[in-house]
């Protein structure tokens, strides 16, 4: 493989002892999504050194994870197979009093154990329960099947941008927790935004992309792309490169190609606009990008077949070439077809 994922393990462990010194409680990671892009069997086997709650949004994801780490995974979204999980110790979120009901009926008819975390609708209005009342029944339920709920939780919906918003959300919820019986030995967590830096005093708190260094200053991006050039054309001017004729050499230029494309991630609305590194210059892509492989300019550059290209080590640069987010960027690239490689550096 020409084209390969490159993941920190030093800047990983950066960033969560960073985020451990100024979180108020645990930090539970969120995995999701082939963990944001990165990579499950590569970095699970890494945080699970550090951390000890991972989040997913789906039982195939937490049965996933669970090959690599016998940490705490929670399921945030509804299951089908709750019997499985149960028997792979893998904890999961609960949304209402007749969901509770169906799940401890499977739990006693197979003698398992549930673990569920109850979300509290505070104001995402997306999961969850509404009303103290609905909170007492379920409280009341439980007890009767002497069964503790093991976690209760919330979502901020606009932590950073409504402020009056978000402290009824706080309120809501506070209520809720007030209400737990003493003797449950039950965590509460949160999550949504940047909630360490709220002073809300929960067990833990739930966080994604800061540990993989964006969004709070302090930590580092921790994966990086390179490549190869592949070849070298001559282009005289007035030819065109790539399909649709998408670009028209100004001049005489040297193009070279990279064998990376919209299929592995690398978005084609980006065409003609981002740079790569090649032997410490900066070269500008041309042409539309291709299913399988770009071009780019380096008329200016002393390079050959071969020669390595730096693709990204800040996914920053090409969320605002498309107007969107690091997100969106980085879990693109769960359709990357090369290796991740898990490096000391």
């Amino acid at each position: 493989m020409f084209s390969k994922i490159f993941l920190s393990k030093e800047k990983l462990f950066n960033n969560i002892t960073y985020m451990q010194k100024i979180t108020p409680g645990k930090i539970c990671a969120m995995i999701k999504a082939n963990v944001y892009g990165h990579g499950t069997k590569e970095m699970l086997p890494l945080l699970s050194e550090k951390i000890d709650y991972f989040g997913v949004s789906s039982e195939e994801e937490g049965f996933e994870g669970r090959a690599y780490t016998d940490k705490t995974i929670i399921v945030f979204g509804l299951c089908e197979d709750y019997k499985k999980c149960m028997e792979k110790g893998i904890s999961f979120a609960v949304f209402s009093l007749s969901h509770i009901k169906k799940i401890v009926k499977i739990a006693k008819k197979y003698q398992l154990k549930p673990k569920m975390h109850l979300c509290i609708n505070s104001g995402m209005n997306r999961y969850g329960i509404r009303s103290t009342k609905e909170f007492k029944k379920i409280i009341d339920f439980l007890t009767s099947c002497k069964i503790e709920l093991e976690g209760l939780y919330t979502h901020f919906s606009s932590l950073t941008t409504d402020r009056d918003y978000t402290q009824k959300q706080k309120e809501i919820f506070k209520e809720h927790v007030k209400l737990l019986p003493p003797s449950w030995q039950t965590i509460t967590h949160v999550g949504g935004g940047k909630t360490v830096f709220e002073n809300l005093g929960y067990d833990v708190y739930r966080m994604g992309i800061e540990l993989y260094g964006y969004e709070v200053e302090g930590v580092q991006p921790i994966l990086s792309i390179e490549s190869r050039l592949v070849s070298l054309q001559n282009v005289k001017k007035g030819e065109h490169v790539g399909y649709l004729c998408g670009y028209t050499a100004p001049k005489d230029v040297v193009i070279a190609t990279v064998p990376l494309g919209y299929a592995d991630g690398f978005p084609r609305k980006i065409s003609n606009q981002f740079l790569v590194t090649i032997n410490g210059k900066q070269a500008r892509s041309v042409g539309n990008i291709c299913m399988d492989t770009f071009m780019i300019d380096v008329s200016d550059i002393n390079c050959k077949i071969g020669d390595k290209v730096i693709l990204l080590k800040d996914a920053f640069a090409i969320a605002q070439l498309i107007g969107s987010t690091e997100y969106e960027v980085l879990t693109n690239l769960n359709k990357f077809r090369g290796q991740r490689i898990v490096i000391d550096k």
